[in-house]
């Protein structure tokens, strides 16, 4: 294998890899409690709390809410009838 070249850093960050091998993980991924109020502390600095200031108005939330459940329940509606429909050609040519 030859070399290809210098390498050349346009200083893009691909992925942030500065958690990675801490001292604070276990084997199993868990962190442990000072991880945490070190995050904690963390997030009261930067005051990182997306969730809380929604663009959307309350009526807006549950015209989505209602859309999205409107949707479920036409998707399931469909299954039904399909089903019903399969039980009711066994029924008819079955004997």
């Amino acid at each position: 294998m030859g070399k290809h070249g210098d390498f050349e850093d346009d200083g893009r960050t691909i992925a942030d890899m500065s958690g990675i091998g801490s001292a604070h993980s276990s084997w199993f991924g868990r962190r442990s409690p000072a991880s945490h109020d070190r995050e904690a502390l963390q997030d009261e600095r930067k005051d990182a709390r997306p969730w809380e200031e929604s663009p959307f108005t309350w009526k807006e939330r549950i015209r989505y809410m209602g859309v999205a459940l409107g949707a479920a329940l036409s998707i399931a509606f469909v299954f039904l009838a399909g089903i019903a429909l399969v039980i009711w050609l066994i029924t008819l040519y079955g004997k």
